[in-house]
């Protein structure tokens, strides 16, 4: 038996289900206190994502809200998180951001997160479980991390899982908060929250053929036939309220791109998907299939030209890119994060071609301060 083994916390977090009753547990959250905040969404099983489930955690007291329980169960939620006298706790927060103002259209303020607190530190390790098991000897059961939290009811075991992402959040910020305060690295964090609150979700985008991995091998006419066997899986997606990846694999769309099937055994015989749903298909899919296939060449679809494409980088360019990257790890060894947030080589490779002024104007405030005199004098030389 493994005794280093480290122990499941278990937790009792009351499920709410009426806005009167989550309105009374934030009424009792204390003056100035931090509150954790997580969120679980619909995303892996529903066409349309949205909030299945709220987490809350604040002055040792927790609660998992139902959302779905009515239509206006998150309203007083989305007082407290507007409310700049709370410290809202996320970690890898953004998701959670873009949700709230892309669903309910709640703003979230004052928010500390603590997945870039850890990156701001130096953690190698920046998963919620990992950090949990490193500073609390925790060990988080992993079984349901794909679970659908749209269907109801939601077993005991689901819901002591989605408390484990908030109950020890508070305390993990604080270790994180003291730890970019000896670096003196707080302001660098800050500086990263304030942007995190600004992010906004992005716009739906219709399916292309070109955002399929392995369309780059495919000719004008297999890719007309993909892009219609696209639409067909979005649209069923649709109204079968289901992601599009749980209706048809992109593997069998271009395989079917490839040698469009044209008899109804061809479309059932497909490995990789259900026979049953495949019947139910097959016509639409050589229907469909069949019309991509006749399109004019004038009519394939085209590659949308990249505004920002350059022309290769000369040799004196790329020697300078080197420099540029060689500056920017030695200072990321020093510090003990990630080179990458320091400066992408995006940024760096505009220093290259824009110049001084351009790479002052990528670099966010903290990464002036921790890298900016290293790479400009490297740039003015």
């Amino acid at each position: 038996m493994n005794t280093n083994t480290p122990p499941v916390e278990t937790c009792d977090c009351p499920l709410v289900k009426e806005r009167d009753q989550l309105a009374e547990w934030l009424s009792k959250i204390a003056p100035g206190a931090h509150v954790a905040v997580d969120f679980e969404a619909a995303g892996l099983h529903r066409y349309t994502d949205f909030i299945c489930l709220a987490q809350l955690a604040s002055d040792g007291r927790c609660a998992i809200v139902d959302p779905l329980a009515s239509t206006d169960m998150l309203e007083p939620l989305g007082k407290m998180l507007t409310d700049s006298g709370h410290r809202k706790i996320f970690h890898g927060g953004d998701y959670d951001i873009r949700l709230l103002k892309k669903g309910p259209g709640i703003e979230t303020v004052n928010v500390f997160d603590t997945m870039i607190a850890a990156q701001l530190v130096g953690r190698e390790k920046l998963g919620l479980a990992a950090l949990l098991e490193a500073h609390f000897g925790l060990l988080v059961d992993k079984r349901y991390q794909k679970a659908d939290w749209s269907k109801r009811p939601l077993t005991g075991e689901l819901l002591n899982y989605a408390a484990m992402d908030v109950i020890r959040l508070v305390e993990l910020s604080e270790i994180l908060e003291e730890e970019l305060v000896k670096l003196g690295r707080l302001h660098w964090a800050e500086e990263e929250f304030r942007l995190l609150e600004r992010i906004e979700p992005a716009p739906p985008a219709p399916p292309s053929c070109f955002n399929v991995k392995g369309s780059n091998k495919l000719a004008g006419k297999a890719l007309a036939v993909l892009q219609a066997l696209l639409e067909l899986r979005d649209e069923m997606a649709r109204e079968w309220d289901r992601p599009p990846f749980k209706v048809l694999s992109n593997h069998v769309l271009l395989e079917w791109a490839v040698s469009p099937p044209k008899t109804r055994k061809a479309v059932i015989d497909t490995r990789g998907a259900g026979k049953g749903l495949l019947s139910r298909l097959s016509e639409r899919i050589m229907e469909d299939s069949a019309r991509a296939a006749a399109l004019p060449q004038a009519q394939w679809p085209q590659k949308p030209q990249s505004k920002n494409r350059r022309p290769p980088m000369t040799a004196e360019e790329k020697k300078l890119l080197s420099a540029l990257k060689e500056g920017r790890n030695s200072v990321a060894k020093e510090l003990g994060i990630d080179a990458g947030l320091l400066a992408s080589g995006a940024v760096l490779e505009s220093g290259v071609r824009d110049g001084v002024e351009a790479l002052e104007s990528l670099l966010k405030n903290w990464q002036k301060e921790a890298v900016g005199d290293k790479l400009l004098s490297i740039l003015n030389n």
